[in-house]
């Protein structure tokens, strides 16, 4: 299985994935124009993609997604809540089951807490390479199914959203901040990196941290605090970007 973030963050969200048999999108917040363009970057098409998995209906989630549904004849996977709350016609829209099965991956939607119409992250296993990718961003805790994905996972996509200090003492509105740090906002740089140490095991190589503010956060703030949380210098921690994809990492 490689794994490459097209964009994560406030502004869209993309990520790629390809077992070599089956090829997928995770969300598609950026205009379809770089959706292509990223394809082409980690050598692939627009016309290999298989399916569509949507986590929720949020803007920077779905932003391309309506051009995207009319240039595809692959299935798009929303949570009905989530289909209703997008309240667009989707030509190609399936209702997301609590597991799906395309060619060699299975797709295991995971419910997560946030303030939208029935999101969920994601364990992705690739059957044939017996490893799993498990993705949560845009959550504002985690509980024992999150925390079992993260037992698990051969590699991880969580986002670390916000340093707390930054955000308390930042520009934003209070009820904004209020909402960000609510039990449906989003993780903390702490709170990610907790669930990771107290949670992984060996198994685990390669973290992506996603989402990261760029008002409330810094990329080496979001990675330092990650390391000397989890003192594991072993993870290969991946940054990620709203503007550049990171590499097609193999996992």
């Amino acid at each position: 299985m490689q794994v490459s973030v097209f964009a994560s963050g406030s502004t869209g969200n993309c990520t790629f994935i390809d077992t070599g048999e089956t090829k997928i999108l995770v969300d598609a917040g950026i205009a379809l124009r770089r959706i292509k363009k990223h394809l082409s970057d980690v050598g692939s098409e627009l016309k290999e993609i298989d399916g569509v998995f949507i986590t929720h209906e949020h803007n920077d989630h779905i932003r391309g997604l309506l051009k995207l549904d009319k240039e595809i004849d692959k299935p798009v996977f929303l949570r009905p809540g989530a289909y209703a709350g997008y309240g667009m016609l989707l030509s190609n829209y399936v209702p997301m089951k609590d597991k799906t099965s395309l060619n060699d991956l299975e797709v295991e939607a995971v419910p997560i807490s946030h303030d939208a119409a029935d999101p969920v992250g994601f364990d992705i296993f690739d059957k044939m390479g017996k490893k799993q990718l498990s993705m949560f961003t845009d959550l504002g805790k985690y509980d024992d199914r999150i925390k079992k994905s993260v037992a698990t996972a051969d590699a991880l996509v969580l986002e670390t959203n916000h340093d707390v200090d930054m955000l308390i003492n930042g520009k934003y509105p209070y009820d904004l901040k209020q909402r960000i740090l609510g039990d449906k906002g989003h993780l903390s740089n702490i709170d990610a990196s907790v669930l990771v140490r107290d949670n992984h095991s060996e198994k685990l190589k390669n973290v992506f941290l996603a989402h990261i503010s760029k008002n409330n956060n810094t990329k080496q703030l979001a990675l330092d605090t990650f390391m000397t949380v989890t003192g594991k210098s072993r993870f290969n921690s991946i940054l990620t970007d709203q503007i550049t994809i990171t590499e097609l990492l193999k996992i």
